[in-house]
């Protein structure tokens, strides 16, 4: 019985970051089409090398610091940044929001971001 209920929660919670996943690939992408997001992707340049969205700048998250005003020092510029999975974005756009970027978008992982863009 246990196990039964704690695989019913696990998948109510899989749908739900399903869903929020969803939302914030769809919200990055509003980003990009009507205000024109710079879209930042925060992977290894190896893992970038094997596929990313296209206009993406590949600034791996451990150096978006130092190398941000490379690509814009305009504070107020939409910036979306993804990864593989949404992790390491997160990180990304918390170390922009404290130097300032106001707004940044966690736009999650590649593949959801490339599922997202086809709707």
């Amino acid at each position: 019985m246990m196990n039964v209920l704690k695989s019913l929660v696990l998948c109510s919670l899989m749908g739900v970051l399903s869903v929020q996943a969803t939302e914030r690939s769809e919200l990055a992408w509003q980003r990009v089409e009507q205000q024109q997001a710079i879209l930042i992707d925060v992977r290894s340049q190896g893992e970038f090398d094997q596929g990313h969205l296209s206009q993406a700048h590949n600034v791996p998250h451990t150096v978006i610091a130092q190398q941000i005003t490379a690509i814009t020092k305009d504070k107020s510029q939409p910036i979306v940044v993804y990864c593989r999975s949404g992790n390491r974005s997160g990180y990304a756009l918390q170390v922009l929001q404290a130097m300032g970027y106001q707004q940044v978008v966690n736009g999650g992982g590649l593949k959801e971001m490339l599922a997202s863009k086809s709707h």
